[in-house]
């Protein structure tokens, strides 16, 4: 596991590995959203993402010391849910069927293009069937996603270039 402190632009002191565990608990919460779950309790993901990748210490460390409640924001499941991220990864709340069956994993690349997020992602996936980056390609090749809500000329031609 990269330990590896730096510092950002900003002179703060940053962690390679807290910047990872906060882009795998954004995925999440943007996976929540798009499964389903309420945005309003997926919004916290984000947050905690954000705090955790901007923490000032290893969060490794603080894990060992089972201290991760000492971050604003994690306490209760949020704190198993990270325990879980820490130690492999991931996290079984990806597989989480209280809202239905969970959407596939692959879904959650729609949400790496700019601008677009995990709520049109949502709709293109439950509207339309698009699944993956593969999925909306062809979509697009096919001129199936012109007219659609939120995808707009601007959005259409960043799809375009990604898909070249």
């Amino acid at each position: 596991m990269a330990k590896v402190k730096y510092k950002d632009a900003k002179g703060r002191v940053r962690w390679i590995r807290n910047d990872e565990v906060g882009a795998i608990v954004k995925q999440l919460g943007d996976y929540l959203i798009i499964g389903g779950y309420p945005e309003e309790h997926a919004k916290r993901y984000a947050q905690l993402a954000h705090t955790i990748s901007r923490w000032p210490e290893s969060i490794d460390k603080i894990s060992d010391a089972n201290a991760l409640d000492t971050i604003p924001g994690v306490g209760g499941v949020i704190t198993g849910y990270l325990e879980e991220i820490i130690k492999t990864g991931t996290t079984d709340k990806f597989n989480d069927k209280q809202y239905g069956t969970p959407p596939p994993r692959s879904v959650l690349e729609l949400t790496k293009i700019d601008r677009l997020g995990a709520k049109t992602a949502r709709m293109l996936y439950q509207e339309h069937g698009i699944d993956s980056m593969k999925a909306l390609c062809k979509a697009a090749k096919n001129g199936k996603l012109k007219g659609i809500k939120g995808i707009g000329p601007k959005m259409l031609t960043t799809i375009d270039d990604m898909c070249q």
